[in-house]
């Protein structure tokens, strides 16, 4: 059972690497890189002025360090044919889950460590807490993590299931707990690990050897559950094979459609409800703009957010092209009579109405929060300029090439 699960865990590996290639394409890396910038000047500038030993500093900090544990959830790669060919196996399961267990807790560890490392001066210098407790603290984050995925890994066997949900919020509490006794924290983190280690079995009566059958039904659906979310995460970047894309109508978005099909083509008809009811596209375009109004909120400077808004909206219309061959390979797109000489227009009017949005939008979060004044006024204006110029030059020739290639459309 071992070896099965370590060629699993390496066909996972080699899947994760294919789609983190994908996903740390060179756009996101100079959007991540000017988005860690903006944030390190502002924490910066912010540890300045900071007042020092406020009342909510040890809570904070206890909040924060507790973010990584959300993440990381108990990876086990049960399949559904597994029901039927591993269903003896019940008592072997255990050294199957081992190395899952090791794996589960890579991806949360590096988390806390490097955000432990970002929060360390707030926590020295403005929160109060000492170097040697703030390594106490860490340590018991880390502690609690291991905790959350015993717990995790108890309820694959059949007997009474903690929810995630309970289990968070009771390492939140113990988290900010920890921050004030960071000794304690630990304490109950070890405990924790211990009590819920699958070695340490104290007699329970009967009770106990209910833990001894798997609940194959509940590991395949939380296994489903889990890569749904990571393929969910892929996905905002890249197109996930594995991942089902389910489009449906969004009401609270039919005013953006016009009210009559007649003033509209096959291709306007078919761009508009893709961009409205296709989650990967609406995603993104939510994505970008949060994106963009998140940057210029911490780096507190027109010029700057000015700079990253432009690269954010380029990056969206970069990001939303595959539109232009969204349904090439739809048999009843070729067979039917459609026009496609100026498909590529219509599709650039219909982004042209999301940058649109787009721009209305980070515009508006820009007059609630960064300091009025004629500069922010003329960086509004600017903005607009270079989203037209996208849409007038880049866009077209972009959606062009991609016709020509395709249908060989000019």
């Amino acid at each position: 059972m071992r070896e099965l699960a370590k060629k699993r865990l390496n066909e996972n590996l080699k899947q994760s690497v294919k789609y983190l290639t994908l996903v740390f394409n060179d756009f996101f890396i100079l959007a991540l890189i000017f988005l860690v910038g903006a944030l390190m000047f502002w924490y910066a500038e912010a540890m300045k002025t900071m007042p020092t030993n406020l009342w909510f500093y040890k809570p904070l900090t206890g909040f924060i360090l507790w973010l990584p544990l959300l993440t990381g959830r108990f990876v086990t790669l049960i399949k559904e044919a597994d029901m039927q060919f591993l269903f003896t196996q019940d008592e072997q399961m255990d050294e199957y889950l081992k190395p899952m267990h090791r794996y589960s807790l890579v991806l949360p560890f590096i988390l806390e460590i490097l955000l432990a490392g970002i929060v360390f001066p707030f926590a020295t210098v403005k929160a109060g807490i000492s170097v040697w407790n703030y390594i106490l603290l860490v340590l018991a984050m880390l502690f609690i993590k291991d905790t959350e995925l015993e717990i995790e890994k108890s309820n694959l066997y059949f007997g009474k299931k903690l929810s995630f949900g309970l289990v968070s919020l009771v390492a939140l509490l113990i988290a900010i707990l920890s921050a004030y006794y960071p000794m304690v924290g630990l304490a109950l983190g070890v405990v924790g690990t211990i009590l819920f280690a699958p070695n340490f079995k104290p007699s329970f009566g009967d009770k106990m050897n209910k833990k001894l059958l798997f609940d194959w039904r509940y590991a395949v659906e939380s296994e489903k559950a889990r890569k749904d979310r990571v393929y969910s995460v892929f996905s905002m970047f890249t197109d996930v094979e594995e991942k089902q894309v389910s489009i449906k109508r969004r009401k609270y978005l039919d005013f953006l459609l016009p009210k009559s099909i007649a003033k509209e083509n096959p291709n306007l008809f078919l761009y508009r409800r893709s961009l409205l009811r296709n989650p990967e596209y609406l995603n993104l375009l939510v994505r970008m703009t949060v994106f963009a109004i998140l940057i210029s909120w911490l780096v507190q400077d027109w010029r700057w957010a000015l700079g990253l808004s432009c690269l954010v909206i380029f990056l969206t219309v970069y990001q939303l092209l595959p539109m232009a061959t969204e349904f090439d390979r739809n048999f009843m797109y070729r067979v039917y009579p459609i026009e496609r000489q100026d498909r590529g227009k219509d599709l650039v009017k219909v982004l042209t109405l999301g940058l649109l949005i787009q721009w209305i939008l980070i515009s508006i979060f820009w007059l609630l929060l960064l300091p009025i004044n004629v500069n922010l006024f003329e960086a509004i204006g600017i903005l607009l300029v270079f989203t037209a110029l996208v849409v007038a030059t880049y866009l077209p020739n972009r959606v062009r090439k991609m016709n020509q290639k395709n249908f060989g459309i000019r």
